[in-house]
């Protein structure tokens, strides 16, 4: 007999060695959203929301075989049956493209993984920050995802659920400040450094995105320059690039010149260039480089006066949204682009 039992336990271990937890977005493992949100387990009424989380998520395909939600960091809930099903597919549309009609979100792949039942959450007491994941729920048909058809869409109906709070932990959009590259002390005309920041602490993919100069010359052109690159070499120089033997002493070109454009400083010395980041979460993570300079004749022999060159980081809202509305039979819900639920999958 025992030559029978003995395989049965090498396959059963080797089955669980092939999966791994996954985190959507991995940038929450360990990190709390700034948000949470009551939707689907905490209405106290039928909620339907479809999730959506983009393929840039995933490092390759994958079958999905549990799913694991994480409640609010610091919060606590008592256990809660709902009448809930689970449903996955390839999202038939981009993630910026996500329709408030449910119906035109769904993918030709579409699987019930959890049919209707009543799923029991369970309790969980006052934790740190972030909680940890509850425990996942297996699903009764494992999906099988392959990002190169698109994201994943998670798509949960709450038939039904008694009164009382279980609220989850949802993503953020995290901060972006600039960035100084490098020494500049060159001054102006006026005696001043010319200046420059982002204007925006947050530097979100498909929001706008506003360089500001300051302390030029009322009047005076000023030239914004974006690069790719702040050290190694660029056009026969070596960046950061010292403009001293050119006539420029102190001053430093800190970025290459991939794109330019430019303006006439305020009254108040002051000049802004606006733009619009590509509405595509694919650039997440991506560094603007960014540098000013200004016409001025009499400041030295060159004429030409730079900024400190700056960075910063587009980190946006996550790659993921959700579209959600009360009532199971809803047929179109609220749109929202960068939030969803923080899940912990279990994949092979």
């Amino acid at each position: 007999m025992l030559h029978r039992v003995l395989p049965a336990v090498f396959l059963f271990v080797a089955s669980l060695a092939g999966q791994s937890p996954l985190t959507l977005p991995a940038s929450h493992a360990a990190t709390e959203g700034t948000s949470s949100t009551n939707v689907p387990f905490g209405r106290s009424t039928p909620v339907r929301v479809q999730c959506a989380y983009d393929a840039m998520l995933f490092a390759g395909p994958a079958t999905i075989t549990q799913i694991a939600f994480r409640l609010e960091g610091g919060t606590a809930a008592l256990q809660k049956t709902v009448d809930c099903e689970i449903r996955m597919s390839t999202m038939a549309r981009t993630l910026v493209g996500m329709d408030p009609t449910f119906a035109l979100n769904r993918g030709g792949d579409e699987l019930v993984v959890l049919p209707q039942q009543l799923l029991t959450l369970p309790a969980q007491a006052a934790t740190g920050t972030p909680s940890a994941f509850l425990a996942p729920i297996a699903l009764t048909t494992p999906f099988a995802y392959d990002p190169a058809n698109g994201a994943l869409m998670v798509e949960i109906v709450v038939f039904g659920q008694p009164p009382g709070a279980y609220s989850l932990d949802v993503t953020y959009a995290c901060d972006s400040p600039d960035i100084g590259l490098g020494a500049n002390v060159c001054t102006q005309s006026n005696g001043l450094p010319l200046l420059l920041q982002s204007a925006s602490s947050q530097v979100m993919w498909g929001r706008p995105w506003i360089a500001r100069a300051t302390n030029a010359v009322p009047g005076a052109i000023v030239v914004l320059a974006v690069g790719t690159i702040d050290s190694g070499p660029w056009d026969g120089m070596v960046l950061p690039q010292a403009l001293d033997a050119i006539g420029a002493p102190g001053c430093v070109l800190g970025i290459d010149v991939a794109a330019s454009t430019y303006t006439a400083a305020l009254g108040d010395g002051s000049a802004q260039f606006a733009f619009t980041l590509a509405n595509s979460p694919t650039v997440l993570g991506d560094w603007i480089r960014f540098q000013v300079a200004t016409l001025d004749p009499t400041a030295n022999a060159l004429g030409i006066v730079t900024s400190q060159a700056k960075k910063v980081q587009i980190c946006g809202w996550e790659p993921v949204a959700r579209v959600w509305a009360s009532g199971a039979g809803a047929t179109a819900g609220v749109k929202e682009i960068g939030l969803a639920p923080v899940l912990q999958l279990t994949v092979q």
